[in-house]
């Protein structure tokens, strides 16, 4: 993916950040340790910025090829691909910045899509159905 150094190192900022706002509990400089947060915030909002630069157009493309799978029935393996077609149109594994969750759901989530899931009950993998589409805010 061609985010995932930027990816790895929002995660890395965030875990940082994290740290800093603990030893703030037992340490004695505050002032300091809050003005090392300010700028780990201020590289995480340039990563983030960088992350979602091309994002309009890249949904575009992913709207238009979900568009022919509206109200169709996909199984595990249309899923995977799917999944694996928005992960490369995107760049990045993950939908959202600092976050782990790199699967279909966080994606269609994260694109505003309207969906629906079906138990098959000879499997237990659902079945995913694509009914629409909201508004995409980046």
């Amino acid at each position: 993916m061609k985010s995932s150094a930027i990816e790895k190192r929002i995660v890395k900022i965030d875990q940082e950040i994290q740290a800093m706002n603990i030893a703030k509990k037992y340490l004695n400089n505050h002032e300091e340790i809050k003005q090392v947060i300010l700028e780990l915030n201020r590289e995480r909002q340039l990563l983030v910025n960088d992350l979602y630069r091309d994002d309009k157009a890249s949904y575009a493309i992913v709207r238009d090829h979900m568009e022919s799978l509206v109200g169709v029935e996909l199984d595990a393996t249309q899923q995977k691909e799917l999944l694996e077609y928005i992960k490369e149109t995107f760049g990045r594994q993950a939908a959202t910045d600092g976050k782990t969750a790199t699967g279909l759901n966080a994606w269609l989530k994260k694109l505003n899509v309207k969906f629906n899931w079906q138990t098959t009950d000879n499997s237990d993998w659902a079945t995913l159905i694509i009914t629409g589409f909201e508004p995409f805010k980046c």
